[in-house]
């Protein structure tokens, strides 16, 4: 599953730092109401609150288009990579317990690990340190564990352990055999007796006897078709296989997410200190944001956060502890902008004023001279523009390397390209401001994306 965060330099707008001193005047909460209802064509949820209370609750589409199923605070999906929150959070209940060490290396829990990675500590892989790549095939592909492992070996690591940052899948699954090889549990069973039972998450899991799955959402592409539920995929019973599980594909409902925030700010599941170490900033991703154990936090500790998306669903959880602020939202249309929908709901509270109006003028590309890079860099702002599964196949024969393709997948890349699509504006990458300025490659977002 992916984690996005967009930065556009020209346009930057501090959004971590909340800065509200006193609650936030119910007029803000109002503007984002009156905003969010406005949005056309907008299916999903948006959860707001405060201090423990829910204060915005918007279900706008439907979660199943052709039974006219309406999308509510109760419907369930993917909330993708803000499943890896909820694995570190197993892993912290682990070391509470006493029953593993942050230093622990692979070679305590695993055999054959190859000479490379044997100084890989559990520390490194929720920190997304390790130097393991960000994925080793299909999110569905048929892989169990120790296939899982055997080409996890393989692969060749892009830094010494504790190096630098690459944001890892793969360590996220190896996190998940641990948590099964330690408490001697399946990853479900552990999540469901540790952290959604005593949470009140209700409806969480892969599968859950409680929940009820005539609110599965369906995932529409980008071309309005439908792309089914997570449970019509190919599974391993009662939860994926390993290029998923316990990195992403977590199903609940925006209710449950409530409730994750209620136990976050309550220390229901993790002591405050356990949670302080959760959220320290370890491993620097770039644009001032860093990663804890689980989330993306920033230096001050403003905002705690994750995100994800399979580039047909889309999730966002975003804590604000200081100011006691939590925001949730989720669509299941690759064509929703959410993560920009949710930074301008964010700057509505924190200023009280609705979003400006872009000023851009059209400039033309033969102002630049032209190289093989940037036909590439054409050819893809015009993918994501209008983006196709044929055009994204066309695209990757093109322009994707062999070694790319290898150990990303077909699949995984069309989901990447989709999921662009979906919520990054390309024409702002064709644009400059409307002052006259001469285009200069600083004014070009930069797009920060992890597979």
């Amino acid at each position: 599953m992916k984690r996005i965060a967009t930065l556009l330099p020209a346009l930057l707008i501090t959004l971590s730092t909340f800065g509200q001193s006193g609650p936030i005047p119910e007029r803000n909460w109002q503007l984002v109401q009156d905003y969010v209802t406005q949005q056309k064509d907008f299916s999903g949820i948006l959860l707001l609150g405060a201090e423990g209370k829910i204060k915005i609750n918007t279900g706008l589409g439907y979660a199943d288009r052709s039974m006219e199923i309406p999308f509510t605070d109760s419907s369930l999906y993917t909330i993708g990579s803000i499943t890896k929150p909820i694995t570190a959070t197993s892993i912290l209940l682990l070391l509470e317990q006493g029953t593993l060490g942050l230093t622990d290396k692979l070679t305590t829990y695993f055999k054959n690990v190859p000479k490379d990675k044997q100084d890989i500590t559990i520390h490194h892989l929720l920190t997304h340190s390790s130097g393991l790549p960000g994925a080793i095939g299909d999110d569905y592909e048929k892989l169990d564990a120790e296939k899982f492992q055997a080409r996890a070996w393989e692969q060749p690591l892009l830094f010494t352990p504790g190096g630098g940052y690459e944001y890892s899948n793969v360590g996220y699954s190896l996190l998940g055999m641990i948590i099964e090889i330690v408490s001697g549990q399946s990853y479900s069973q552990f999540l469901q007796e540790n952290i959604f039972q005593p949470a009140g998450m209700r409806t969480a899991g892969y599968r859950n006897n409680a929940a009820d799955y005539r609110l599965l959402c369906h995932g529409y592409n980008p071309d309005g078709s439908d792309w089914g539920t997570s449970h019509d995929k190919q599974w391993d019973k009662e939860e994926p296989y390993w290029n998923l599980k316990a990195n992403g594909g977590i199903i609940m409902s925006a209710m449950d997410m409530y409730h994750w925030y209620l136990a976050l700010r309550g220390n229901t599941i993790l002591t405050p200190e356990l949670l302080k170490m959760q959220t320290t900033p370890y491993t620097d991703e770039g644009g001032g944001s860093f990663y804890g154990y689980g989330y993306a936090v920033d230096q001050q500790g403003d905002c705690v956060q994750h995100n994800g998306s399979n580039g047909i669903f889309k999730a966002d959880f975003r804590w604000f502890p200081k100011t006691d602020f939590f925001l949730f939202a989720a669509t299941n249309d690759a064509n929703v902008r959410l993560f920009r929908l949710n930074d301008e709901i964010i700057q509505i509270l924190k200023t009280g004023e609705l979003p400006e109006q872009d000023h851009w003028k059209e400039i033309s590309a033969s102002d630049f001279p032209i190289d093989s890079n940037q036909y590439t860099a054409d050819a893809f702002i015009h993918l994501i523009k209008s983006y196709t599964i044929e055009k994204a196949d066309a695209f990757i024969a093109a322009h994707i390397s062999s070694g790319m393709l290898e150990r990303n997948g077909k699949e995984r890349l069309q989901e990447l390209f989709s999921m662009l699509h979906g919520d990054v504006n390309p024409d702002s990458t064709i644009r400059a401001f409307s002052s006259g300025q001469r285009f200069n490659s600083s004014y070009v977002p930069v797009m920060k994306m992890q597979t």
